[in-house]
């Protein structure tokens, strides 16, 4: 009888663990063509960024270009890209927050 038993929970860890990985696949597909907007702190650079990291617009205030030089400019932007990336990661986890909260209260974990 045991032997049974052990084979239907095989089997269910093995079903539950395929369903997991589609899961996982399926956020990591959305997060990659999400797109969040990162923004310096005055709102001078926004930048919109891909959940897969790629930068795919930079934008920059005309008041910004004309009174910043070349140094305050790459700050700006350095501040907005690191804006984006830090929103791209909160998404992320925001998406995968279910699965980790259903894992952690499973039986056995």
């Amino acid at each position: 009888m045991e032997s049974i038993d052990f084979s239907t929970n095989v089997n269910a860890l093995m079903e539950r663990i395929r369903d997991q990985q589609a899961d996982i696949e399926r956020i990591q597909r959305e997060l990659e063509v999400m797109e969040v907007v990162g923004a310096s702190r005055d709102d001078e650079v926004r930048v919109t960024v891909r959940g897969n990291g790629q930068v795919v617009s930079v934008d920059i205030d005309e008041k910004a270009y004309r009174e910043s030089d070349a140094y305050e400019l790459g700050q700006l932007v350095k501040e907005a890209v690191n804006d984006g990336l830090q929103r791209v990661a909160e998404a992320g986890s925001q998406k995968f927050k279910p699965m980790i909260d259903a894992a952690q209260s499973a039986p056995g974990s």
